[in-house]
């Protein structure tokens, strides 16, 4: 069965929802939950792209690893979300790496890091676009 990226936009959707909700009931302000929610959703999504590329540059894409395939399943619709932007060129463990270099991008456009010191930009560009009107 092929991977959809609508699928992917419900898996990105369900997982923040899942990290603001905990954030809020661990007492965390709605403001903070907001910010760390999508920092840990983006970042664990990334990081499961990450094990999945890794995981086919070792084992091999063909194994049915128990473990293995629950990943597979897990992110193929976050594959299939990036696929427009992923090169054709890249081999498959490859663009697992691609998509998650994708998703820790888009946490640091939309929430920054504060490990590295980045700022969040899409603050800056919000700012910038309300300063204009």
């Amino acid at each position: 069965m092929q991977a959809s990226a609508l699928s992917g936009i419900l898996l990105l959707v369900a997982t923040y929802l899942l990290a603001f909700g905990t954030f809020v009931l661990g007492g965390a302000p709605t403001e903070v939950a907001v910010y760390l929610g999508g920092t840990y959703a983006l970042t664990a999504l990334a990081a499961f792209l990450f094990s999945r590329g890794v995981l086919e540059l070792v084992v091999g894409s063909d194994r049915n690893i128990t473990f293995f395939v629950v990943l597979r399943k897990l992110t193929d619709p976050l594959l299939a979300l990036v696929a427009p932007l992923t090169p054709a060129f890249l081999l498959p463990f490859a663009v697992s790496l691609y998509g998650a270099f994708l998703f820790f991008l888009l946490k640091l456009f939309l929430f920054g890091d504060a490990f590295l010191g980045v700022p969040p930009l899409f603050i800056l560009l919000y700012l910038v676009v309300a300063s204009a009107f």
